[in-house]
């Protein structure tokens, strides 16, 4: 017995054998149940009954209050709690107490009752053995409700598990019993030739579900798939070949955990194959890049303008986001164009809605005197700016231009590719823009632009005669802009407002020398500016190995900013005038007058799907691997090519930016969307790269104590005329002349 149940001085020193410990009335109740009151006992059986029903019944998997909520039924129907199992057997037949038809009949779609997954754990256990359960991975997931989804998309996902530079998943949702190798079966597919990973992620008598319960049972699997695969991409058919709920629930699901949901447009299935090429970084960011389309109609071009603007209303926009357009018009507008420009329904996508939003912007210039190459170039370029520089981009179109139907399913193919993959390219970052188009001639407009081959790769695994047709034309980088049908990325049209303003400041200085240019005067003024921000920067343009789009010569004319007229001088000879804004002129422009050039009028290729036209079997290769052209037309390597930049950024800061001599040759601390680092201005702080002067003063040391002190070099600009002048030589040598 416990001693604080007695009340006994023990210090008496004799027992007491008379004395009865008093006990509390709880402990004497504690001690004898039998006497319990009745009450007391039922009380206490119920709250034992009650706590065991509910430790038996606690599902594995409740989740957020939020969704627990959202799973309550209409009033009177079951809470739904979607569980899973790993080890009990999945009951066969009608739910209990299911009122189903008679034999013949329909199944009814009215069982509500809670949702158990008996095939999913075994699978889902299986990733998390094999890829891991990280939250950046390389997992891809296609989701299929019916079966006719299934045979659309399987193709597809066995086709991106080809490639491996994925673990693509399929996951089966939905309402159809048929077991999951019966489905295989039936669109003779095998899991020895379809590495693909298969989830049977359909509930218990999903045969039975109500519509409500069913989309609950696809939201629940979808939260067990994250939690075990957490799929970088959701890829499902088109929402009107799938179920209703189905599609709800993936939609819902993926807003929630901020996954990409392509949804493959119906009929498009192959025509979507270049999307299996792509990785999971791609994939994930499959809806970021927005493109803007910017046409700067120049005087009398209507004719051209209207073929340009029906060639992108024909493209090919399903399952893409349509790019917003913007057209500069000129000060005189014809009035079919006008009539055409008012009828103009943007986007080209057929909306039974009595709302629409156009997403068409018309900018009209006001009369003044004919623009000079400076206020040409400003008027260009402040007609776009993105609003997130890493995914705004803008697509520049000549007038003379006409598209491919897969102009945006090609330029959105290697944006993803490029810009957001996984693993980049390592020059990913001198990358400009992607052009539409292959040159016909040189950037001042002489010779015949001859593109590289697959020969001219470089990459071996290219060059195995028995693998690719070495005469076939390739993709290349071209260190040249071009007006005709290019697409920018956002980042460098901002680089490229920075350094058009540093430049004009330089320029109104009187810190710029005026050079001679480089780029006809056939294109337009701004090109020039952006040449010498691409040789400052190292950065390129790539260019396809098929053409998509055509250009068209009949209505070609020079740009305004370089139209000049011929007066008659003292010898009936005649003189070609100066430019009006002669004082604002930053380069020197040629005695004579230019010529339009031909273009070669490629036709493009629309018959075949984009990644069966497209090199190398529709895969893009790295950009190291591509040929690379420098700005005179001469291929070089990639070493060539940092030197020729650093050579450049030299003379530019001595003959432009302002700098002397020992200002420009020091290294400078570059940073993104700025170029500063290219001028010597005032009020600007100039950054010097401590760390490379400190190895530029080694290596000199180097060279000092090996071979006498060198004496100073004052002819940078020659040095480096006399290497494009080779390289120009040798440009012109490779063309035939």
């Amino acid at each position: 017995m416990h001693a604080r149940l007695f009340n006994k001085d023990e210090e008496l020193g004799k027992r007491d054998d008379d004395f009865k410990p008093k006990r509390s009335p709880t402990a004497s109740a504690l001690m004898k149940p039998w006497q319990w009151r009745k009450r007391r006992l039922f009380t206490i059986a119920a709250a034992v009954l009650m706590l065991y029903v509910f430790v038996h019944n606690l599902p594995n998997d409740l989740g957020p209050v939020d969704e627990r909520a959202g799973r309550a039924l209409r009033p009177g129907h079951t809470v739904i709690a979607p569980d899973i199992q790993t080890s009990q057997q999945e009951p066969r037949g009608p739910p209990p107490g299911y009122s189903g038809g008679q034999d013949g009949e329909a199944v009814r779609h009215n069982y509500d009752g809670p949702i158990k997954f008996y095939k999913l754990a075994t699978s889902l256990h299986g990733i998390s053995r094999t890829m891991g359960s990280r939250p950046q991975n390389r997992n891809v997931l296609f989701a299929v409700s019916s079966l006719r989804s299934a045979a659309n998309l399987m193709p597809m996902a066995c086709e991106m598990a080809k490639w491996d530079r994925n673990y693509v998943h399929m996951a089966f949702l939905g309402r159809d019993p048929l077991p999951l190798d019966d489905i295989l079966e039936v669109n003779g597919v095998s899991k020895k030739d379809c590495a693909v990973y298969l989830h049977d992620a359909r509930g218990d008598y999903s045969e039975y579900s109500s519509e409500q319960r069913a989309e609950i049972s696809v939201a629940g699997a979808m939260k067990h798939i994250n939690d075990f695969m957490h799929p970088q991409a959701m890829i499902m058919d088109d929402s009107m070949a799938e179920d209703t709920f189905f599609t709800r629930a993936m939609r819902g699901k993926a807003r929630e955990l901020g996954r990409a949901l392509i949804e493959v447009p119906s009929g498009r299935y192959e025509e979507f194959f270049w999307m299996t090429r792509l990785d999971s970084g791609s994939l994930s960011n499959w809806f970021e890049p927005v493109i803007d389309v910017l046409i700067h109609a120049p005087t009398d071009s209507s004719g051209g303008l209207m073929r340009l603007v029906r060639s992108l209303q024909s493209a090919d926009y399903a399952g893409l986001k349509v790019p917003r357009l913007t057209i500069e018009l000129p000060t005189h507008i014809e009035r079919f164009a006008q009539r055409f420009l008012q009828e103009l329904e943007w986007p080209p996508i057929s909306d039974p809605s009595p709302v629409k939003q156009s997403t068409l912007t018309l900018r009209h210039r006001i009369p003044s005197s004919r623009l000079s190459s400076e206020q040409a170039s400003v008027r260009l370029l402040e007609s776009f700016y993105p609003v997130v520089t890493e995914h705004n981009h803008v697509l520049v179109l000549s007038p003379q231009a006409e598209l491919s139907p897969q102009y945006l399913q090609y330029l959105h193919y290697v944006v993803l590719e490029y810009k957001y993959s996984t693993y980049p390219s390592p020059s990913s970052e001198e990358l400009l823009g992607v052009s539409l188009d292959i040159p016909s001639t040189f950037l001042n407009g002489s010779g015949s632009f001859v593109p590289p081959v697959t020969a001219e790769m470089q990459a071996r695994q290219y060059l195995d005669k028995a693998e690719y047709d070495q005469a076939v034309a390739t993709p290349f980088l071209y260190q040249a802009p071009s007006a005709t049908a290019s697409l920018i990325f956002g980042n460098k049209w901002v680089t490229l407002h920075n350094f058009l303003s540093n430049r004009l400041a330089a320029s109104h200085a009187g810190k710029a020398e005026k050079t001679t240019k480089l780029v006809s005067e056939t294109e337009p003024a701004w090109l020039e500016y952006l040449l010498e921000l691409m040789k400052a920067r190292g950065w390129s343009m790539l260019h396809p190995g098929t053409s998509f789009v055509t250009i068209h010569d009949e209505l070609s004319q020079i740009p305004e900013e370089f139209t000049r007229e011929k007066s008659t001088g003292k010898k009936d000879a005649a003189i070609l005038e100066q430019p009006e804004h002669a004082e604002e002129e930053a380069f020197l422009t040629a005695s004579d007058p230019p010529d339009i050039v031909s273009h070669v009028e490629r036709q493009p290729r629309d018959t075949q799907p984009l990644h069966e036209f497209l090199p190398f079997r529709g895969d893009l290769p790295e950009l190291t691997q591509l040929p690379y052209m420098y700005n005179t037309g001469d291929l070089i390597n990639a070493t060539r090519a940092a030197e020729l930049k650093d050579d450049y950024i030299t003379l530019f800061r001595h003959q432009i930016g302002g700098c002397d001599h020992p200002q420009a040759a020091r290294k400078r601390v570059v940073h993104e969307l700025d170029t500063n680092d290219l001028f010597c201005l005032p009020g600007v702080e100039i950054q010097f790269d401590l760390e490379a002067a400190d190895e530029e003063a080694i290596a000199l040391a180097v060279i000092q104590e090996t071979s006498g002190p060198a004496g100073h070099d004052d002819g940078e600009e020659e040095e480096v005329t006399a290497v494009e002048e080779e390289v120009q030589g040798s440009a012109v040598a490779r063309a035939g002349g």
